[in-house]
């Protein structure tokens, strides 16, 4: 008997076969945990990919003014569906709009097949997503600078040049909440600027000016001289409507000019004294978007680069009370004054000298490595009165200069080919379009 309570007893006390049992007990919650760890990392991708479709969405339908709810909803879903990633985790409903005021809300949710959680009876797992984008309520200035010198001629950079700056004209203007809230003008540049002939007779011109080239040399070495006189006179009647640069120190800002010779802007005739006209004038700030466009498309090629003049015009038209600018005063919380400049040369030309090199034009004076000084007094100016700076490279020019004319790094686009061109504007134009993705 008592050997017969002893194996009895020996085998309950017996802990060794319980491992089995308990390893049984314990593996279907260990599987379903891992299961829930892997299904919930599948879960965080699918909600960044409808995050990131619907952000796009959001910017798309910001972009569209003057819709009915209906229509919103239809351009939502055609941005979503193009953006959200063709191999889905998840199965997306459909994207939601709503408008309230200047805010879009969107939203949509996902349904997504678990993996070993459908061991613990959850079969799938409901995912939401929601972005919100504010139409912005600042008014916007935008100038286009553009280069029409004569390289733009090369490999169908003005004709693709055409086509983006139009297309960019299209997306900002579509972007006003209001008639007026948004306002572009045109700077065409080459060696001059175009400011119409119809000018001829204002104040601030001058007619009769200096340039390296009218100046003598006599002597050699030590007993070497150059005098420069004003001796070249354009005759108004015959103007086609160019300037050069102004006098030192009034070439790199946007005061107007008054009684002082100094101040006025020297009048150039078309094909003379490195002058080059036959592009179209300015355009001042304007709603008529088509006359814009046609501007534009009267863009020729022709003459050398000076970055200077391009930049200090561009300025001059985002300021309020410059000569023939019809920007509105500066007002940093409600208005917003941008520049975007495209040149596809080398800062060439100054009034005072030719490029970086020492010519006959430059007579050896200190004037020929000057012409980037110049250019960035402009850009100075323009970043103290809060100009907002896109600068393009197109295939050369001087990198530094234009990287450093940008408001910030990711304002400058260095490109090599035309065909790139109309990427960037499109970029720029989506930054214009006074949207931002508030949540």
């Amino acid at each position: 008997m008592w050997c017969f309570r002893s194996l009895f007893g020996r085998f309950f006390s017996d802990q060794r076969g319980n491992f089995a049992i308990m390893f049984a007990l314990a593996a279907l919650p260990i599987m379903v945990a891992a299961g829930a760890a892997v299904d919930i990392s599948r879960a965080y991708a699918v909600e960044n990919r409808l995050k990131a479709a619907l952000d796009a969405a959001a910017l798309a339908v910001g972009g569209a003014t003057n819709q009915t709810n209906q229509q919103l909803q239809v351009i939502a879903q055609n941005y979503f569906d193009a953006n959200y990633p063709a191999d889905k985790l998840g199965v997306p409903g459909t994207v939601t709009v709503s408008q309230n005021g200047n805010v879009v809300s969107l939203s949509v949710k996902a349904d997504m097949p678990t993996t070993l959680m459908g061991l613990a009876g959850i079969k799938t797992l409901d995912i939401a997503a929601t972005s919100q984008v504010t139409r912005m309520g600042k008014k916007i200035e935008v100038i286009l600078v553009l280069d029409n010198t004569g390289s733009m001629d090369t490999g169908g950079r003005m004709t693709v040049l055409k086509e983006a700056a139009k297309d960019l004209i299209t997306t900002v203007s579509a972007a006003a909440l209001n008639p007026g809230d948004v306002r572009i003008g045109i700077v065409p540049f080459t060696t001059d600027v175009n400011v119409g002939s119809t000018n001829k007779n204002e104040s601030w011109l001058k007619w009769t000016w200096s340039h390296p080239s009218f100046c003598t040399t006599t002597g050699s070495g030590k007993n070497k001289k150059t005098e420069c006189v004003e001796e070249r006179t354009v005759a108004k009647n015959s103007w086609s409507g160019c300037v050069t640069d102004r006098d030192e120190n009034y070439d790199v800002a946007v005061s107007n000019p008054t009684a002082n010779n100094s101040t006025k802007y020297p009048a150039n005739d078309d094909n003379q004294y490195n002058g080059n006209c036959n592009f179209p004038a300015i355009v001042p700030l304007s709603t008529d978007w088509q006359m814009q466009k046609s501007r534009i498309d009267a863009m020729t090629s022709g003459g050398g680069t000076n970055t200077t003049i391009g930049f200090v015009w561009g300025w001059q038209m985002l300021t309020n009370g410059a000569t023939l600018s019809n920007a509105a005063p500066a007002d940093p919380k409600e208005l917003e004054k941008v520049m975007v400049y495209l040149t596809d040369g080398d800062n060439t030309y100054y009034r005072g000298g030719m490029g970086n090199q020492t010519n006959a034009a430059c007579n050896g004076s200190a004037n020929c490595p000057r012409v980037d000084q110049r250019s960035q007094l402009v850009c100075d100016g323009m970043r103290a009165a809060g100009i907002q700076v896109y600068t393009i490279r197109l295939v050369q020019g001087n990198a530094t200069l234009l990287r450093n004319c940008a408001t910030e790094p990711s304002m400058y686009y260095s490109v090599n080919s035309a065909n790139e061109l109309k990427d960037v504007f499109a970029s720029i134009a989506q930054s214009l379009s006074n949207l931002r993705i508030s949540k």
